[in-house]
């Protein structure tokens, strides 16, 4: 079926926003190192930058979708969009790294209140199996900021420092405040009353279901391995390896297309049980794990060292993400956008944590990336068969 020219409109417009994300993060990456010595502050305050956009992210996302359908989405995104302009001004001319991390939390909320109304959007104007091909879109528009974020980041740093990184991002915001302000209409309907009893009452049921909770759980570690990588990865490449910004861009990039190629591999496995690729997978990050800690035992410490048990890890972790994605949203119809929203604040406070967890790893040698990444995989392990495997759904 041909797509109206509102249609068009409207989808390119989702995969515009989507990716901003987790550009705002990955983007700078390469320039953690950098910013830690222009500041004069440890690679573990650099790094909380990371943990309270996710953070904020996390919390925003709750409460984002019941207002937008309260508000409209113009209003919402609009809103969310002037509240990242304002913070990215104010990163830019930040006199310390607190302030930074306060400004990076405000974007962070500001742009979970963006990402929830943007795919709503898509739900607006589509409908079937039109709107399931727009969602496919959608999952790899967001799966794009990652991957060529880093590699983009890597350039600009190397070229003009830290602070293009975030010029990018602010030309980026004001294409989409225009787009937004020219030439989108609001596409809701009919608006609903926001209701915080009711919204706390749909969190209370979803929670009750432990099969739920477990595999959001599951999903927020399977993305535990690229964080560890995205945020020790700067300092282990850079300034223990003392490879370029540039070369870090390529790394990230590479990790990138892991996790995409992992995406790709559940796809054309679709028809196989996910008890096999969930055993399969676990089992090869296990052994990306033990590789990692032998590679430090025996004093490797290079490229090849990181780069290949990290790549494996990453792309068997992108094979198991969207399996256990698909089971978290089948299990809750009725409470569609209130589990999606439960979901991904999961995800994203998990992320926090990880960020967490990193910041703490020294990066002189590969001990303490490799203990992060086996106890990531034994939590992996635990979670799925002590809870999941066992629990009735």
């Amino acid at each position: 079926m041909k797509l109206t020219s509102k249609q068009r409109l409207c989808a390119f417009f989702v995969n515009l926003l989507i990716p901003l994300s987790g550009m705002s993060t990955d983007i700078y990456l390469p320039s953690l190192p950098a910013m830690s010595m222009k500041f004069h502050v440890t690679k573990a305050m650099v790094q909380l930058t990371v943990t309270s956009f996710t953070l904020a992210m996390a919390i925003s996302q709750l409460f984002a979708g019941p207002i937008s359908d309260a508000l409209g989405r113009k209003k919402l995104i609009m809103g969310s969009t002037l509240l990242q302009l304002l913070s990215i001004i104010g990163i830019l001319f930040s006199p310390s790294m607190n302030s930074m991390i306060a400004l990076r939390f405000i974007q962070g909320f500001s742009v979970g209140f963006m990402i929830v109304p943007a795919r709503a959007i898509l739900s607006d104007v589509f409908e079937g199996d039109a709107l399931k091909k727009q969602f496919n879109y959608a999952t790899i528009a967001f799966a794009l900021g990652p991957i060529i974020a880093p590699f983009i980041g890597g350039h600009l740093q190397a070229y003009f420092g830290w602070q293009a990184n975030f010029i990018f991002i602010l030309i980026y915001i004001i294409v989409i405040l225009l787009f937004t302000l020219f030439l989108y209409r609001e596409t809701l309907k009919n608006s609903r009353q926001f209701s915080l009893h009711h919204l706390w009452k749909n969190y209370y049921q979803i929670s009750k279901n432990h099969y739920f909770l477990f595999c959001s759980l599951f999903v927020g570690i399977a993305y535990g391995y690229s964080v560890l990588f995205s945020v020790s990865g700067p300092f282990l490449v850079q300034v223990t390896l003392h490879q370029s910004a540039i070369s870090y861009g390529f790394i990230a990039l590479l990790m990138g297309l892991a996790w995409f190629l992992g995406n790709t591999i559940n796809r054309v496995l679709f028809n196989y049980s996910k008890k096999l690729k969930v055993n399969c997978a676990l089992s090869g990050i296990f052994l990306s794990a033990v590789a990692l800690l032998l590679f430090a035992k025996f004093g490797f410490l290079n490229l090849l060292a990181l780069v290949i048990p990290t790549f494996i890890s990453v792309m068997l972790s992108g094979l198991i993400f969207p399996v256990y994605i698909s089971e978290c949203l089948i299990t809750f119809k009725e409470l569609a956008a209130s589990a999606n929203a439960f979901l991904f604040s999961v995800v994203w406070v998990m992320f926090s944590g990880f960020t967490l967890v990193s910041s703490q790893l020294k990066s002189q040698t590969l001990y303490p990336y490799g203990i992060a990444f086996m106890g990531t995989c034994l939590l992996s392990m635990l979670v799925y068969y002590g809870f999941i495997a066992r629990t009735k759904h």
